[in-house]
């Protein structure tokens, strides 16, 4: 019985730690300014800032979509950025591959005259 017990539990904990993606870390040095449309804002768990992250997916100027990390929720709701679907914003952000996926960490977003930092010069989340 005990055996049945921890071969069930290893079961459970193997999807667990496959699941952990390991975050690239940010590199200042390969920064790019990224300019598009706000498709959609999205709050969901994320390994990058360790909680509830805010995401935007971008449509690129070549029409491609890309998710951009920003923040924890509740630095975004802090610094009360409302983006909305169509906003046009420029990412100064760090492009790598994160999940699978092509993916910017973002350490500043333009968007009109309003700027918001999440990173400092160094690339340190500052949330």
């Amino acid at each position: 019985m005990k055996s049945i017990i921890a071969m069930f539990l290893a079961i459970l904990t193997v999807p667990a730690f496959a699941q952990t993606a390991k975050v690239p870390k940010y590199n200042p040095a390969a920064e790019t300014v990224f300019k598009g449309t706000v498709e959609q804002m999205r709050d969901r768990s994320c390994p990058v800032s360790g909680s509830m992250g805010s995401h935007i997916v971008l449509r690129m100027e070549n029409n491609s979509l890309i998710e951009v990390h920003l923040a924890t929720t509740e630095f975004t709701k802090m610094v009360e950025m409302n983006l909305r679907p169509g906003d046009r914003v420029e990412v100064t952000g760090f492009q790598t591959e994160f999940e699978g996926v092509p993916t910017i960490f973002a350490r500043s977003v333009k968007h009109g005259m309003d700027e918001f930092m999440f990173r400092d010069k160094d690339g340190n989340p500052v949330w």
